[in-house]
């Protein structure tokens, strides 16, 4: 039977824009295909992807799980003898993915654009202090100078401040899982499984955990520590918040909770936490500026997450030090940091974020599907 095939040119116009700009001289030759250990024996990645680029073919791309295997090691760019950068393609490939899968489409757009973000980060300072002076207007709590000064917590209840990261979070878990069950249906249904949905998922938080797809990379190895860095660290973030956020509705945690003394075991935790994002971060910037062969050295959208990511970080341990010198103006620092937190919770379904939910989704279905390959490598 004929296939009908619908090149889209906005697509391959924003492709090539967004870092496939090289695509045009790839000739096929399979050079990028044989050279990845990550890509299955069966369809291969990243030739036939490199083909449909050409061809504008959309509706493959966008919901090609193929996309997502690829880790951007950058082994087959530093082996095209082309210069085609398929590894840069396959990034812009995934960044198109993301567009089409955020729900809404409008706010991902939205969100690329610089200045949004500079709106957007002036917002999420003006919701807490507009919800500070509401507060102490109505006479919920006595209204104090210190307060307005952002001397102390008490600036704004705690309550009040949950209620408005929680909305936010409540949105950020509706969107981004609106993005993966879209993704996951566009994946579509191969063949008979080879896994169970439990053994699936644990099998694809192992890859995840130890990292191992990265160490099978040879142009950019070290990537390796740097995500490892990242993810441990933030996870150890979100552990030491998640714990003083439950205390206050506890009472038998409340006295063991914040404020801590700079040893409690909480706070160190906190602090190697930190310290492991901003040194993973470091090393990121540093393996894009070292980028293998042709690769270019990141996007702009990649440079704005780990700026954002920092700073989330530096802001918070600028809190810390603050205390520790009781400045006067320490709330403001940490008005800073919840501005901060804001944008990069808001932007985790339609940044570079949202590759940790979708290529864990796309890891899951190739576990369950059988696409992945060996243990050991596919030229082990």
């Amino acid at each position: 039977m004929p296939t009908l095939l619908c090149p889209d040119r906005a697509f391959l116009a924003r492709l090539l824009a967004d870092g496939g700009e090289d695509l045009k001289r790839c000739f096929q030759c399979a050079t990028c295909a044989v050279t990845c250990d990550l890509s299955p024996t069966d369809r291969p990645f990243p030739r036939k992807e490199l083909l449909w680029a050409q061809w504008g073919l959309s509706d493959r791309l966008v919901s090609d799980p193929d996309i997502w295997l690829c880790h951007q090691c950058q082994d087959c760019t530093a082996r095209c003898p082309r210069g085609a950068r398929p590894g840069d393609v396959m990034a812009a490939l995934r960044r198109e993915s993301v567009r089409f899968h955020a729900r809404p489409r409008a706010l991902a757009r939205w969100l690329e654009r610089p200045r949004s973000l500079g709106i957007l980060f002036a917002a999420a300072l003006a919701l807490p202090a507009l919800a500070a002076l509401w507060v102490a207007a109505s006479g919920v709590v006595p209204a104090r100078t210190e307060s307005f000064a952002f001397a102390t917590w008490s600036w704004l209840p705690r309550g009040v401040l949950i209620g408005l990261y929680g909305a936010l979070a409540g949105w950020v878990v509706v969107a981004a899982g609106l993005g993966v069950m879209g993704l996951w249906r566009g994946f579509g249904v191969p063949g008979p499984t080879v896994k169970g949905a439990a053994a699936s998922l644990a099998g694809a938080l192992r890859r995840i955990v130890a990292h191992q797809d990265f160490s099978r990379c040879e142009a950019s190895r070290s990537r390796r520590i740097a995500h490892q860095a990242v993810l441990f660290g933030a996870v150890g973030l979100v552990v030491v918040d998640a714990w003083v956020l439950l205390g206050r509705f506890n009472p038998v945690l409340q006295a063991l909770v914040y404020p801590w003394s700079f040893w409690n075991p909480w706070k160190i935790m906190a602090n190697v936490a930190g310290l492991a994002v901003l040194v993973g971060c470091g090393l990121m910037a540093r393996d894009r500026l070292r980028c293998p062969g042709d690769a270019q050295p990141g996007t702009r959208a990649d440079w704005i997450f780990l700026g954002l990511l920092a700073a989330a970080v530096l802001t918070g341990f600028g809190i810390e030090l603050a205390h520790l010198a009781r400045f006067t103006l320490k709330g403001v620092v940490y008005l800073a940091h919840l501005g901060t937190v804001a944008v990069l919770l808001l932007s985790l379904p339609y940044s570079r974020l949202a590759h940790a939910l979708y290529r864990t989704t796309a890891l899951v279905w190739a576990e369950r599907y059988g696409r992945l390959p060996p243990e050991g490598g596919r030229h082990a």
